[in-house]
Parts: structure tokens; sequence; C-alpha cells
């Protein structure tokens, strides 16, 4: 008897510390979301989309760009930093931006424009997901159509940077850009002018639109890197990522942003800064543009290239044939 006690306490022994461990289990995922809810890792947040703003009253141009004295105004009316970046006042000189001469004589026999994509993989509302021909490199295809109905000769890369064996992978898709676009600079030396077309990403419901000339037009954005980290409010230089253009970028994104509230109001969204270089280190005049977004049609993201055409022409300029 005192045998079979036994066994049956060692039975209750095993069958209670079974459902103790049984419960430890159950309870690490809640102990684990109440910590990691409490205390946050030091991971930085994935970065955000561009905001998508309000239309604001006072529009700036060339005349009035006066008005805008302080960084404030800086920061409310032309340049939107993203909070992985750190920007000081003396990185947006506006007088020396403005005025800058960016003019060129594109009109050439030889190749002075270069459109790239370092996202190919971008597309739109109505886009079938992996058509090519419905995606941002369409998009580009008819921004170089139009710049060569103008005279002025473009090469158009198709190169996929964005997709390794096949896979989506956006992580390194800039330095394999890089290569790509050295070699086509080897190729063709007289490409004075990149632009790095994009398509942005908005949250459903937002609709990134204007009208010009009756036509449904997605609206740009101007997009600059500034190779200036915050961390924890202090300024950390990226070396790693250095861009000896970054004034002559800047001065490109607000002219064309100017000229744009002149010629078309409404097209152009506030140019928007963030912390690494991307594509705007290979020539002074680079420009990287998002071009709508994924809730926009393929249309409407088409009738924004011959606006962005006639900015390009107006600030870059155009010139006689060489």
């Amino acid at each position: 008897m005192k045998i079979l006690n036994f066994v049956k306490k060692q039975k209750d022994k095993l069958v209670i510390g079974f459902l103790v461990k049984c419960l430890i289990i159950l309870c690490i995922p809640l102990v684990y979301q109440h910590f990691a809810k409490t205390y946050p890792t030091d991971l930085p947040p994935a970065p955000a989309p561009a905001p998508v703003e309000e239309e604001n009253a006072f529009v700036p141009t060339f005349a009035n760009l006066s008005e805008i004295q302080t960084m404030d105004d800086i920061l409310a009316h032309l340049f939107y930093v993203d909070s992985t970046a750190f920007a000081m006042a003396e990185d947006f000189p506006i007088e020396k931006l403005a005025s800058l001469d960016l003019s060129l004589n594109l009109v050439s026999s030889v190749p002075r424009v270069l459109i790239t994509h370092t996202h190919s993989q971008e597309f739109f509302i109505d886009s079938e997901e992996g058509n090519m021909s419905q995606s941002i490199v369409a998009v580009g295809r008819y921004l170089a159509d139009i710049l060569v109905g103008l005279g002025i000769s473009v090469v158009h890369d198709t190169g996929i940077y964005d997709m390794v064996d096949g896979e989506l992978k956006r992580e390194g898709s800039y330095e394999r850009m890089e290569q790509g676009v050295l070699r086509i600079l080897e190729e063709h030396p007289h490409i004075e002018l990149i632009i790095d077309l994009h398509r942005d990403a908005a949250p459903d419901g937002v609709h990134l639109i204007t009208e010009i000339d009756g036509r449904p037009t997605a609206k740009i954005m101007f997009f600059n890197g500034i190779t200036r980290r915050n961390i924890e409010g202090e300024p950390k230089d990226l070396d790693e990522f250095f861009n000896p253009y970054i004034q002559e970028n800047l001065a490109l994104s607000l002219q064309l942003f100017l000229t744009a509230n002149e010629m078309y109001p409404n097209l152009a969204r506030r140019n928007y800064v963030k912390a690494y270089r991307y594509s705007l280190h290979l020539k002074p005049r680079s420009i990287l543009v998002e071009v709508g977004a994924n809730t926009n049609t393929l249309e409407e993201a088409k009738n924004a290239m011959y606006p962005l055409s006639r900015l390009i022409t107006q600030v870059v300029g155009v010139g006689e044939a060489q």
C-alpha cells in the first residue's frame, strides 16, 4: 500500500510539473508582448512614406521667395525633412540655391539626359503586377519619348536593380543601380542630367491628383538625400555615403519646385529630404522624382510627364542643337 501511495504521489508530481511547464510556455508570449511594448528596442522604426499634405495658402515661387526667412519657413513651405535626417539652416541657403546656374544645352546629337529606375518594380493601382509595360519604367519611357520629341537625346536605362534571382530585393538596389549607371556614363560621357524616376507609396484612399490641361495628373515630388542621420537629436555624418553634389541637387530640386508652382500650381508636393544619398551623387544635376503613388493610375502618372518635361527644359534649358 505504501508503495502504491508513493507511486501515486510521484505521478501527481509529474502531472503537476508538466502542467506548470505548460503554463509557463503559454505565458511567455504574454510576458514578451508586455515588455516589448513597455521597453522598446533601440532599432529605428521603418521609414514611413512621404507625408500627404493639405494644400497651403502660401505657394512659394521665385517672386515671393524673399518671404521665406527662417528655418521654420523653409520646413513649412519648401523642404520636408524626414525624422531620420539631421538638417541645419546652413544646408538651405535659399537665395543661393534658387539662383545657382544649372543651365545646359540639352539639345545635342549625343545623349545629355539619362532616365533610370532604381526601383523598377513599382506599379500603379490599375497595373497588372509584374507587367513592365505598366510599371514606372513605362512612365520613364513616355518621358523619354517626350524629351526626344523636343530634340533631346536620351538614354533610358531599363536595368532591373530591385530584383535578385527573380525575387524582389530592395536592399542594395541603389548600389546595384550605381554600377549600371556608371557603365552607361562611361559609354555616354556627355550625359549631364540624371533622372531617377520612382512612384511613391500612399495610404489607401489617398489620391495624389491634380488637373492639368483638363487631364487627371499625378502629383510629383522631388526627393533629396542629405547624407546625415539624426541620432537622438544629434547629427551623424554618413561619410561612407559621400555626395559632393548635395548643394547642386538641392538647388535643382528647389528650382524645379518653384518653377512648378509658377507654371502648374498644385502639381509639385513639398520637396522631401531623407538621411542617405540615394542616386544623387553621380552628377551635379541629379534628381529623384516620385510620380504619384500606388493609388494613382498609370495614365495619371503618364499625364505628369509632359509638365515634368517642361519644368526640366525651363530650369536646365534646351539651347541650340550641337
